[in-house]
């Protein structure tokens, strides 16, 4: 019973929030299922805050089902993944209408998928979003085979789709990790050769850069390479080999910046990327800015290269640390595995 004189207590109505704060508050969710839950309060709270307004998420670890060294994978029922930074784990399920199709790293937060499995006959691909079940389908190739990033690629003839363009770009001859940046296609080898420039408008080549003089020597230890945009500059990631202790990870990086003066083209050796991190796949390669997940601060390591390693028949992650030279194996529970970037927003392509 409350006593003569004394308000009785008024109940906040919280679906009565402001707009602005209720945006504010979502801004601060470090979790995606968090930040969906956040949404399921009332029906206010989700039109306030559009799935397009989902945190940025640090990598997952996306659990394969094939050979180590295989580009491509079979897409499951379910999949697990797996968060080196938050120890989270959990599964994703596919569309029964996605279940059985080949997939090759993931990218964009998407699964490039490909009807006919294995076969030689690839004839459809599409993308795949397995957290919101978004699927994209590209136009047709003019050839019968390929991969998607911005580029495609098969064994026998070649394809690049420009995501601006709704264009498919075909190649003459099978290249390694093509790159698309600031409207120029980037074509090379694994190591040693010399990089193409291709228009992505005009589709003809208009120049070369030669590789680092390290990648031409004889006894060079270059295994692979990489192309990435970090922060709006074009990086080459050189993954090298080294002779050491068998109790040790024997491979170390060496990074060049891409600088074009008029028509003089070259890679140029940086010994710091500050607060980026690199995420390298099989193929793919992407980075991230470590200053924007404050709530992860010394979770993620900035000025690091994040790589997976194939291990007899198993593939692993490890975190290369660029300013002390030393690798560091990290903890994951799958045999095999992959990258993937979750989000919640979609594929914008040119109509």
């Amino acid at each position: 019973m409350c006593c003569r004189g004394m308000k009785r207590e008024r109940k906040r109505d919280w679906s009565d929030l402001l707009p602005e704060l209720v945006h504010l508050i979502s801004k601060n969710i470090p979790g995606l299922g968090d930040f969906i839950r956040f949404r399921a309060v009332c029906k206010n709270w989700r039109s306030f805050v559009p799935l397009s307004d989902a945190p940025q998420q640090l990598p997952w670890l996306l659990e394969g089902n094939g050979d180590s060294h295989a580009m491509m994978t079979i897409l499951q029922e379910k999949h697990r993944f797996y968060s080196l930074f938050t120890g989270e784990t959990g599964t994703i399920r596919a569309k029964p209408s996605c279940k059985g199709k080949s997939f090759s790293g993931p990218i964009q937060g998407h699964l490039r998928l490909f009807d006919g499995g294995h076969t030689i006959l690839r004839r459809k691909c599409h993308l795949f979003n397995p957290l919101t079940e978004e699927e994209v389908w590209l136009p047709p190739r003019p050839c019968p085979l390929g991969y998607w990033t911005i580029h495609l690629g098969g064994f026998e003839s070649w394809a690049f789709f420009d995501t601006h363009t709704s264009k498919w770009i075909a190649a003459e001859r099978r290249p390694s990790h093509p790159y698309c940046y600031a409207r120029m296609m980037f074509i090379s080898s694994r190591r040693g050769a010399f990089t193409e420039l291709f228009s992505v408008s005009t589709e003809k080549k208009i120049g070369h850069i030669p590789p680092p003089l390290e990648e031409t020597q004889l006894d060079s230890r270059c295994v692979s390479t990489h192309l990435v945009n970090c922060d709006g500059d074009l990086l080459r990631v050189s993954l090298y080999s080294k002779c050491c202790l068998n109790t040790e990870h024997c491979s170390y990086f060496r990074i060049y910046e891409f600088s074009c003066e008029g028509d003089h083209c070259v890679w140029e050796e940086i010994s710091s990327i500050d607060d980026l991190v690199i995420f390298l796949d099989v193929v793919e390669a992407f980075s991230i800015s470590a200053n924007s997940f404050p709530a992860a601060t010394g979770l993620v390591k900035p000025n690091s290269i994040y790589f997976l390693s194939s291990e007899s028949d198993e593939c692993k992650p490890y975190r290369y640390d660029i300013k002390q030279g030393s690798v560091q194996r990290l903890p994951c529970q799958f045999k095999t595995c992959t990258w993937f970037l979750p989000t919640l927003r979609t594929v914008t392509i040119a109509s």
